[in-house]
């Protein structure tokens, strides 16, 4: 298990994941501009969110394209 922290307008917020998912965690949260060491503006955090949002959701469009071509064989 490992800790993520990050502090989001001078509040700071620890969270214990389990060690795979708190690298992707991490590696996702710098990758959008999240500074895990300095303060963070709520529409960071938003923006941060809506990308992860954006690419799961265009994960689940190929996932179901996926199934419909495996359906027709």
């Amino acid at each position: 298990m490992k800790d993520i922290a990050l502090t989001v307008s001078g509040k700071r917020y620890e969270i214990n994941l389990e060690d795979d998912f708190a690298d992707f965690v991490n590696k996702n949260l710098q990758e959008s501009g999240i500074n895990l060491h300095t303060d963070n503006t709520p529409d960071k955090l938003l923006k941060a969110y809506l990308k992860l949002a954006k690419q799961t959701n265009a994960y689940e469009d190929e996932v179901e394209l996926l199934i419909k071509t495996f359906d027709n064989f």
